[in-house]
This record gives C-alpha cells, structure tokens and sequence, in this order.
C-alpha cells in the first residue's frame, strides 16, 4: 500500500507540467462549489487543505530524516512558509501547492478510471479505512486531547473527520487501483536483456587495486617528480602480487601495518561507476576493452597524489544469489594482542570432521553452528540467504560463488574474522531478474499513470487561492498545548 502511494507521488512533478497546459478559468459562480476540480471530480478547500498537509509531512519527514535536528537549515517550521526559499526563487509554499497539484492530478486520474470500473477496495483497504475514525480517537485520547482537538492540531482548526475519512478513501482507491495494474504488468526475459545491455554500467560492477603517493611542501613529504614516478613504477607491475609487493616495500611502517592477516590493503572490490568518485577512473576501469593486469595512473591535483590503478575483474551482474550457511571460529586474542590462529584452524577443522562423521544433512550442520558459531546469526544455523556479490569478505565470497559449487558441498575458508566452516545450501533469484524488473515495472506504471493524467482538464476558483497557511496555526498550538502538557506536569509533582 504504501509502496503504490510513494510510487503515485513520483510523477507528481511532471504531471504539473500537464496541470498547466490545460488549466481552464472557472465562472466566477462556481467559485463556492469547489476550490479545484480535476476531471470530473471536485475537491472543496477542506479536501485541497487536507492534501496541503499531507503533502508537507511527507516532505519535512523526509527531510527531517536526512538532516536530523539540522533540518531547520533548510526548512524552518517556526517561520511562514511563503518566506522561505528553495532556490532562490520559489517558496516552500509554492512548492507544497506545485507537489500537490501534481499529486491530485495523478491521483485523479487513477481514482477515475476505477471508479468507471466499478472497481471495489480490497479487503485490506477497506479494513484500514473503517477503522480511521477510530484510529484517530485513540491517538488523542492518549494525548490527552478530544479528537476535535487533535484534528485541529493536526490540520488546522477547520478541518474534520468527514474530510479525512473522504480523501483517504480517495488516496486508497487510487492506490489500490494502480496495485492491480502493476500485479498485471508482465516483464520479458527481452526487456530485461534489453535494460542491461543499455545500462550496464550502471548494473555491473569492477574490482581493482589502487595506491596513492601524496606530494607536497610538507617536511617529509614526496616531491611531484618522486611521487609520479613512483606511481609509475607500481603501474609497471604485470600481476596483482608484483602490485601489492612494490605497494608494501613503498608503504611506511606504520602504512604496513594494513597489510597483516592476510588484509589486501590495495583491493577495492565491487566497485559501481559512481563508487571510485573520479570520473576519468571510472570510464578507464568500464571501458569495454578492459583486461585484467592493466594499469592506469591518474593525477589528482586537488589532492595532490598521484593514483595508480590496476584492473582486476568486471562482475557481470547476471547471476543468482546463493544461500550459505557456516560456522565462524574466531582466534583466541592473548594479553599481548596475538591471535591463536593454529587452535582456531583445528577446532574449524575438528567441527567439519564432526559434520561429516554424522548424517550430513543441512539440519545437522545447522544444529553445529547453532552449537559452536560465534557469528550473530548462530541462533539460525549460521543462513545467510540470497547472498550477492559483494556482500561479503573476498575469500568468503570466492568460495560462496565458485562456478563449480554444488548443493551440499562444505570446505573451510579463513578471513580475517576466522576460519569458516562452509555448508553451500542452493540458490536463490537471479540478481539481473531481482535488480531490473523491479525498475520495468515502476517505469510502466509510471508511464500508464502518465498517460492517463496527460491532457486532464484542472479548473480553479479563487478560493484555491487561499489554501495552505495553516502550518503556523498548527506550529504554534503544538508549543502551546507543549508547554501546557508540561506545566501541568510540573504543578503535579510538587
């Protein structure tokens, strides 16, 4: 539900680009029928209110959950809305009205043609819808507060009951509309062959090595001259070995310190084209002719450094998730900060010699980790399900996706957390199918949406005008209802 609703919101923008090309004036005898109609449906002030709100929640919440308590930098509620810019030139108001218009129109649209269809609100729906009134009543019950007051404080002291329950059944028919649409959209294996062949870029990713010298005036520091040929050397380098062991010999003790365990310090694994930050190694590592041991130099002279850059692998994005489970043993650790790495070995080893001693099932190895794991997930027999790429430590997901791994077959990998005792489960959906359908389906829908609203006659009276500006009513009667909740909780405690 809440998914369809997002998804509606999504192309409010663009359908205020058709709100405007087909706006017609309306008679000045119809003003006292409606504030705005949109098709051949009316929506009066309280209605046009309701949706101003709804629409300002879901944009400070969306806000207020990116900057925090910061969000005032951005938008401040303690100040009218029509005198806050965005960019410069328009209003948080006038972007509320332009959000919402385009929300109704696409709204509308959907709500229309369901009701053409005689189409009735699924179960669930209707469930919720029923119970808003009631859910409402509770909500200002434990606040202390009638219900008119609540409303009040929510939407402004003109709004009612009647008017939510309305626009929510409007929002719900039109989600709900558009929900049975989408479960009818069917995907091909041509159109998802076709995305990826046109955004593989963006789909698949690249693993490659990276070591950076930084120059400057600093004492101690390399000269521009040092640094680039010192670059240039590690780009010399044929194989991912000669890369880390001239990256080490440059590296300064305390830098050396990255490379223990078995930690390769060089090694950036399932990097996207956005991941690297830099788009000249982005389009160098992408680059169809790519083969693996090429190296690329680039000067960053913002950072003052020069990069040297080794390609490993592009990773198709064509493949399927795999489920694993395993049984992590971790290396006692002494006073002295050692790591018993020869005891954690044979335990991981004693534990496999026990699976396969037994019935060797999934249920038994299971019942193993559920016994000697110490991972977080022990409790569950050590699943992890539709594990992708990337997801996980190198040497974990080196053997997780082995191209000749079968269902049933155990081993033991050690990373940097432990050794790992290994039971390969099966397989799960194909990430190409998970990623890219997904994507199809939005954009038909969005496109359906789009083409429904297109041309959709809004006519507007002058009340229309006049709505919003209830924001500061409601800002101010939250702090006074604030602050007499806790004066009133202050008195009691004397």
């Amino acid at each position: 539900m809440k998914k369809i609703l997002a998804m509606l919101m999504a192309v409010v923008l663009m359908l205020t680009m058709f709100a405007g090309c087909s706006e017609e004036e309306v008679p000045a005898e119809n003003s006292a029928e409606y504030a705005l109609k949109i098709g051949e449906t009316e929506f009066t002030k309280n209605d046009i209110d309701f949706m101003y709100i709804f629409t300002f929640n879901n944009m400070y919440n969306s806000l207020y959950s990116y900057y925090g308590e910061y969000v005032a930098s951005v938008l401040d509620i303690s100040k009218p809305l029509e005198e806050q810019l965005i960019d410069g030139e328009t209003s948080w108001h006038q972007y509320i009205m332009q959000y919402m218009e385009g929300d109704l129109i696409s709204l509308t649209a959907i709500y229309e043609l369901a009701v053409k269809e005689g189409f009735v609100l699924p179960e669930e729906y209707q469930a919720d819808l029923d119970t808003v009134a009631e859910q409402i009543a509770e909500v200002a019950e434990e606040s202390g507060i009638t219900t008119e007051e609540y409303i009040a404080l929510m939407y402004g002291d003109k709004m009612d009951i009647e008017t939510i329950v309305k626009m929510t059944e409007f929002r719900y028919v039109a989600a709900a509309y558009a929900e049975q649409f989408e479960s009818q959209i069917t995907v091909t294996d041509e159109d998802i062959a076709a995305y990826y062949e046109a955004n593989k870029d963006s789909l698949e990713t690249v693993d490659f090595r990276y070591y950076s010298f930084f120059y400057g005036e600093e004492e101690g520091n390399l000269t521009p001259e040092e640094a680039e040929e010192k670059a240039n050397l590690i780009a010399a380098t044929k194989t991912s070995e000669e890369f880390n062991a001239l990256a080490y010999e440059f590296s300064s003790e305390e830098q050396k310190a990255y490379f223990a365990d078995g930690n390769d310090a060089t090694l950036f694994p399932g990097a996207s084209y956005d991941s690297t930050g830099i788009e000249e190694i982005s389009e160098w590592l992408f680059d169809e002719a790519r083969q693996k041991g090429d190296t690329f130099v680039y000067h960053d002279e913002s950072y003052k450094s020069y990069l040297t850059v080794m390609f490993e692998e592009r990773i198709s994005a064509d493949y399927d998730y795999i489920d694993i489970r395993h049984i992590l043993i971790t290396p006692e650790t002494d006073a002295e900060g050692n790591k018993d790495w020869a005891a954690a070995e044979a335990k991981a080893n004693d534990v496999l010699a026990e699976y396969l001693a037994g019935d060797m099932t999934e249920d038994s190895f299971s019942a193993l980790a559920a016994a000697y794991s110490a991972d977080g997930n022990a409790s569950k027999g050590g699943i992890y399900e539709d594990v992708y790429k990337g997801q996980m430590v190198e040497p974990f997901e080196n053997w997780c996706f082995d191209p000749a791994r079968q269902i049933g077959d155990t081993g033991i990998v050690k990373t940097t957390y432990g050794y790992h005792v290994m039971y390969f489960v099966g397989f799960g959906a194909n990430n190409l199918v998970s990623l890219i359908e997904p994507t199809i389906q939005q954009q038909m829908l969005n496109d359906w949406i789009s083409e429904n609203a297109l041309g959709i006659v809004t006519d507007k009276t002058e009340v229309y005008e006049t709505v919003g500006g209830m924001i500061d009513d409601i800002v101010a009667a939250a702090n006074a209802l604030a602050e007499e909740q806790a004066a009133s909780i202050e008195t009691s405690s004397k």
